[in-house]
């Protein structure tokens, strides 16, 4: 079958990356739950600021370069690609050893800034954290290239499989024996550096396809950093705006509340995965049709992906808005104060899905300028909220700040695609927010207005919203797309059979 609208393959790719979220998804939860129950609060607190350092590294040292191979590599030729790829990594590993030897000298300053100096366990934390952090921005560049050249199976596996998987079992390894928070930091940083190590291996061996489309022998490096010089401030301005907020509150209020409210917004950011999994896998099929001209297929795919990301999305989110006091008892009764600044956190990534991938779709046009002004803006935003508001309301006020630069960071792009043609708006988007309202919101809310649910009332509850929801989803499978989803699974299934066995006729 032509690919006509350009969906062709991306359900077996999205369905792959699925896979990929939801075990990074329970890992995360996992890993919050391990930590909470065998941490105290402050070590909680000072384990979250370790790994938020850790995060900060990430993006800053990455500068960008992942989006930037995804943005180039469809036009150049796999000579200009190979080349490409060694000098980006090699730079980033440089760099990054530069950052941990950074990290590693202002370990006591920062630590007294953000705990007062009382002992010396955050400090350590921090060392721990600078010796590794050379893997960190070399982690993202090294999987963005694997993603680029089509790996996407390699990357998806070691990437949110085995690592998630790997950091879970070392965080049970050190609470089964009592290990404190610099333990718990070296158990959820180190299979960082093992998938680094892994990916880099993969990606010297890798063969690279020729691009289908018209080809560059030679990409000069002015080109290249032309376009990723404002994805790399972008990326800072992203990390900042996602990991500053439990820095800020451990200086400004208490690394007590850092620890609940670093639980409360990696409950949050569990949703994320979802949207980063098929980021990853739409991102690439995007740029190669904006190359081709293609903006009615780019409509298309914008349009399916943002409904399959509400799909996807929702339910967790609905789910931890409305009944955050239950979700946050699971992690102790200390996080129940948590509970508004997950509803507000929840309600605001409702209004980010329906967004879809729309900083995706502002840079495939090439408007990197303009997405790294938006993003700039918002960490402007946060930053001054912030220091407005945890001061008067604490986390709930990082809360309000954070959901201020996610929905900047969302609507404002959203603006500028439509005025393109380039919007996510149809009958399967709509389709998909009315199910999920009707079944999942309505009978949560009017469970919590009529009665004082108790944690039991609450799973009973969430499990009959979820059966009506998969009903209802059945029924409007082909309204909201998940027949070409499904289809899509189906014919691969069917063409892997052919292979093995030629009697196998595929139905026309």
């Amino acid at each position: 079958m032509a690919d006509a609208d350009g969906l062709q393959g991306l359900g077996r790719k999205s369905a792959l990356g699925f896979a990929g979220a939801f075990v990074s998804g329970v890992a995360t939860i996992a890993s919050l739950l391990i930590a909470s129950q065998s941490l105290s609060t402050v070590e909680v607190g000072r384990f979250f600021v370790a790994i938020s350092v850790f995060a900060l590294a990430q993006g800053i040292c990455s500068l960008g370069i992942d989006t930037g191979l995804q943005f180039w590599i469809p036009a150049i030729s796999s000579s200009a690609t190979r080349r490409l790829v060694n000098a980006t990594v090699a730079g980033v590993a440089v760099l990054g050893v530069v950052a941990g030897v950074l990290v590693f000298v202002g370990s006591s300053p920062l630590a007294g800034v953000l705990d007062d100096g009382d002992d010396q366990r955050l400090p350590d934390l921090l060392r721990v954290v600078a010796i590794l952090v050379p893997f960190a921005g070399l982690y993202e560049v090294v999987f963005g290239a694997l993603r680029s050249i089509g790996k996407m199976l390699a990357a998806v596996v070691l990437d949110r499989i085995v690592r998630p998987i790997a950091q879970v079992a070392a965080l049970v390894a050190v609470a089964v024996t009592d290990g404190g928070s610099l333990a718990m930091t070296l158990a959820w940083t180190l299979p960082f550096v093992g998938a680094t190590i892994g990916a880099v291996v993969l990606l010297s061996r890798a063969d690279i396809v020729e691009s289908q489309t018209p080809v560059r022998q030679v990409l000069p490096a002015s080109e290249f950093w032309s376009y990723t010089t404002p994805r790399a401030v972008a990326r800072i301005a992203q990390v900042l705006t996602q990991r500053l907020d439990v820095i800020l509150l451990a200086a400004l209020a208490s690394v007590e509340d850092a620890g609940v409210y670093g639980t409360v917004s990696r409950c949050m950011i569990a949703g994320v995965f979802v949207a980063t999994a098929v980021q990853q896998v739409v991102q690439p099929r995007l740029r190669k049709l904006v190359v081709r001209g293609d903006l009615g297929a780019v409509k298309t795919m914008y349009g399916a992906s943002t409904t399959w990301l509400v799909l996807a999305t929702w339910p967790a989110y609905l789910a931890m808005a409305i009944l955050s006091p239950f979700v946050l008892r699971l992690f102790g009764a200390e996080f129940e104060r948590g509970a508004t600044a997950l509803t507000i956190l929840s309600l605001t990534m409702l209004v980010a899905s329906g967004c879809g991938l729309v900083d995706v779709v502002l840079l495939m046009v090439g408007k990197s300028w303009l997405s790294t002004g938006i993003v700039c803006g918002a960490l402007a935003l946060n930053v001054a909220l912030n220091l407005l508001l945890i001061g008067r309301f604490g986390m709930n006020g990082a809360a309000i700040a954070w959901s201020v630069a996610i929905l900047t960071t969302n609507l404002v792009p959203l603006a500028v695609v439509s005025r393109l043609g380039l919007h996510p708006a149809g009958s399967a988007l709509r389709a998909a927010i009315a199910v999920a309202l009707l079944c999942l919101a309505v009978p949560l809310v009017s469970g919590r207005v009529a009665s004082a649910m108790s944690s039991f009332d609450a799973i009973v509850a969430l499990v009959v919203a979820l059966v009506a929801y998969c009903v209802a989803l059945v029924i409007t499978r082909r309204t909201v797309l998940l027949d070409r989803f499904v289809a899509d699974l189906t014919t691969r299934s069917q063409r892997a059979a052919v292979t093995m066995n030629p009697e196998v006729k595929l139905s026309s």
